[in-house]
């Protein structure tokens, strides 16, 4: 990829950012209320910095790694999604759980592409 190294560099940090967030999300699967919500809202934040930064370089925008990760972010997201209207709302565990592996997966294929084979991360160990 020909972008500019720091716009990359930016890019995967924040990528890590949010993985560091999902970590966090799908530990207070079996959680409820306030706090899961909270967790859940801290993930979507880091989410949209994610995305806006795909927006510093066309080329970055437009890989198909990248959008194959936003896209898996979305799909592990939307099992959370009725957290935000009701606090107590049951999350499918099995569902998350695999989305969170297919998360990383995506990670390393777009952190590869990207340049970067050293920043790959086990789902388990991190």
């Amino acid at each position: 990829m020909d972008s500019t190294n720091t716009t990359v560099e930016l890019l995967v940090q924040q990528a890590e950012n949010v993985l560091t967030s999902l970590k966090e999300l799908k530990r207070s699967l079996k959680k409820k209320g306030k706090a899961r919500f909270d967790i859940y809202e801290r993930f979507c934040a880091n989410q949209h910095s994610f995305d806006v930064y795909t927006f510093m370089d066309p080329e970055i925008q437009e890989s198909a790694e990248v959008t194959a990760f936003q896209k898996q972010l979305e799909l592990f997201r939307e099992d959370f999604t009725i957290v935000r209207t009701e606090l107590d709302a049951v999350v499918d565990i099995k569902r998350a759980e695999v989305a969170y592996e297919e998360v990383f997966t995506t990670y390393n294929v777009m952190v590869n592409a990207l340049g970067f084979p050293d920043r790959e991360l086990n789902a388990k160990k991190f």
